[in-house]
């Protein structure tokens, strides 16, 4: 039984770490959406950096904190993490946010009824998932999610000064990220924060959300995914790779 637990632990960790992130951001949104005080790009992105902070710091010391599929993919690349923990990974991280949402929507599901359904998506769906246009929004998913794996790889290195900050950092890196390219509740950097939360809107609120602003469902997968390959390929092979060999300059090697 031990060993069947030590075995879970780490999806168990991924599980509760993404949850904690959708449940805090998506939170954050549907008290906006519901809200006569609307969010703007600020505090919108501040909130989603401390539900970043806390997810990681939850699940960092078990799992590794990556919360978030395009970081276990990038993981995988090129950082050696085992093939076989992937599926298992996603699939926990997918499940977190679908709970995350559930989670919110107990909280909010009262407002979120009030909303007024005319055509289209309904209105309460939008706490849920993200939208933009589809070419717009891919290049600023891949973008911000680009800067923030760099930063990713850079402050989890085992030589970082700031690895014992890690999940601060991260959070703080991620609402850069975000502020950066991002209108509020636009950009996902994280392709389980919207499909797992997307799941559970059309299970409430109907299958118009997979097919929302021209079928806008596959970009915050894609769009993360890419930007994650891309920023873990800059840092692993052009900056640390030259930071390696001055220092061997420096040593003397």
């Amino acid at each position: 039984m031990a060993s069947l637990r030590n075995v879970a632990a780490p999806y168990w960790a991924e599980f509760i770490g993404t949850l904690l992130l959708t449940l805090i951001g998506l939170g954050a949104t549907a008290q906006s959406l519901t809200s006569s005080h609307k969010t703007d790009a600020l505090s919108s992105s501040a909130a989603w950096g401390t539900a970043v902070t806390l997810g990681i710091w939850v699940s960092e010391h078990v799992s590794g904190g990556h919360i978030n599929p395009a970081i276990t993919i990038a993981r995988f690349l090129f950082s050696n993490f085992s093939l076989r923990q992937v599926v298992g990974y996603i699939a926990a991280q997918t499940l977190g946010a679908f709970t995350g949402a559930l989670l919110v929507w107990l909280n909010f599901a009262s407002s979120l009824g009030e909303l007024k359904h005319k055509d289209g998506v309904h209105p309460a769906s939008r706490a849920f998932i993200t939208a933009n246009d589809t070419w717009p929004g891919l290049v600023n998913e891949i973008t911000a999610t680009f800067v923030f794996v760099i930063a990713v790889f850079a402050i989890s290195d085992q030589t970082s000064n700031a690895k014992n900050i890690a999940p601060l950092a991260l959070g703080l890196a991620f609402t850069g990220a975000s502020l950066a390219v991002s209108s509020p509740l636009a950009l996902a950097l994280n392709p389980a924060r919207d499909f797992g939360p997307r799941v559970f809107a059309a299970l409430t609120y109907g299958l118009d959300v997979f097919a929302d602003h021209s079928f806008y469902f596959w970009v915050p997968i894609a769009g993360p995914i890419i930007g994650a390959i891309l920023g873990a390929f800059v840092y692993e092979w052009l900056v640390k790779r030259d930071a390696e060999y001055h220092h061997s300059l420096e040593d003397g090697n």
